[in-house]
């Protein structure tokens, strides 16, 4: 395959794409997983990379809860 120039966020998406399918042959890779593609690509282009009812971490530790940001 010839290899073209990519802007940044290409790059990072074909970055994505990459890793992720690495990651589910190491696992087992009968079928892709687009989901996990698109949550991959998600988190690259800086989205949460969370999967469909997974758990968002905002990052606040207990102590920082208050009435108004804990929801």
């Amino acid at each position: 395959m010839e290899t073209v120039e990519l802007d940044d966020r290409k790059q990072r998406i074909l970055d994505a794409l990459e890793r992720e399918i690495a990651r589910q042959a190491e696992t087992d890779l009968d079928e892709i997983d687009l989901v996990a593609l698109a949550v991959a690509v998600d988190a690259a282009l800086g989205g949460d990379g969370v999967m469909p009812g997974g758990e968002i971490d905002d990052g606040k530790e207990p102590d920082e809860l208050n009435a108004a940001n804990d929801g």
